[in-house]
């Protein structure tokens, strides 16, 4: 028997003690276009359909089968989903993520390094296959200019590190705890089991904005001061939103409603709720039209000085937060936030009162 190739999958029974699997019925979703993902699937048996455009189209389908991946590209490199793929009959898969990969390297190192360079394999000829399909049809309804990353790796959370650094103490002249000023970074625990996503635009990482489920981990003395005591989510159901930066060339465009929109899509996909997060009072009449409310008394943050708790129903207000509501309800959104600007304004002055 001739010796396997690199580019071979791993064995299924050499897998399935490290791995989870899950079972679809037919027309079951395993993953939606546009989301972001931390783990992939390996099909052990049953087939799928593969779609890059719209899901109702034929034209770009394919069908894969036993060994094949799903999600092999998001997972290595933190990108949204390239494609929509359904089961389309019963069908069975091993879950990898990151825990996955740790126990094999930690148990079997030599299984370890095979399943690295497969999927190191399948993703290269997967971002070739994908290409070839949108060259061939043109127009695929994205904007690429704005690139959104879940961060999947040490190198890539350094890069919002430093964004953090670079706006919270060089432009903004503020101090932080967490600053690394040897390196320019700004660490905090929350970054351990963070979700933390990056903007890229030409090479240039220009927004970040971090995620925390407060299922996975102790979120400290942030869940009373952002109120997430008092909801009927917490702790199952309930996240928090921090380190929200954008660099000031981009600030006030798509990218801010770009990273809302992903955390959005990543928060609903896991089951949460409520999601809360801090605002300085000069934003305040920003968040409220989009949904937020008071969700707690004002404390003094060590990094942006006075904010207040809010709170948002990602669930109800998933749209507006995804950007789905068209130009118009945007525009309404627009509106919105100056009539809060305005009434607060008046409120200060006691004009009216």
């Amino acid at each position: 028997m001739s010796e396997r190739s690199s580019s071979d999958p791993p064995r299924l029974d050499a897998l399935k003690p490290y791995c989870k699997s899950v079972a679809f019925a037919a027309g079951d979703v395993l993953r939606l276009k546009g989301q972001h993902y931390k783990d992939l699937y390996l099909i052990a048996d049953g087939r799928v359909r593969v779609r890059l455009k719209d899901q109702k189209e034929a034209n770009g389908a394919i069908e894969l089968g036993a060994g094949a991946t799903i999600g092999e590209i998001g997972f290595l490199q933190g990108s949204r989903a390239t494609a929509h793929v359904t089961a389309i009959q019963p069908s069975r898969a091993l879950i990898i993520d990151d825990g996955t990969i740790g126990r094999i390297e930690a148990e079997d190192p030599k299984l370890a390094i095979r399943l690295s360079r497969f999927l190191a394999g399948m993703s290269e000829q997967r971002i070739r296959e994908n290409n070839a399909v949108l060259d061939a049809t043109q127009h695929f309804g994205e904007n690429t200019d704005i690139e959104v990353l879940l961060c999947r790796n040490e190198a890539m959370l350094a890069r919002a590190q430093r964004l953090r650094y670079e706006v919270y103490c060089r432009e903004l002249g503020r101090d932080s705890p967490y600053a690394d000023h040897d390196k320019r970074t700004i660490k905090d625990s929350l970054d351990e089991f963070g979700h933390t996503f990056i903007v890229d635009v030409d090479g240039e990482t220009i927004g970040t904005l971090r995620g925390n489920l407060a299922c996975e981990g102790d979120l400290g003395i942030l869940e009373e001061l952002y109120g997430m005591l008092a909801s009927a989510h917490h702790p199952a159901r309930t996240s928090i939103c921090t380190k929200f930066i954008i660099k000031k060339s981009h600030r006030g465009g798509a990218v801010t409603m770009t990273l809302l929109a992903a955390l959005a899509q990543y928060a609903i996909r896991n089951d949460i709720r409520e999601c809360f997060i801090d605002c300085i009072p000069a934003l305040l009449h920003y968040y409220r039209s989009m949904g937020f409310k008071h969700a707690g008394e004002k404390f003094l943050h060590h990094e942006n000085g006075p904010s207040f708790p809010m709170r948002i129903d990602v669930v109800k207000h998933a749209g507006r937060l995804r950007g789905e509501l068209g130009p118009m309800k945007l525009l309404q959104t627009y509106v919105r936030a100056q009539m809060y600007r305005w009434f607060d304004g008046r409120r200060r002055t006691g004009v009216g009162s």
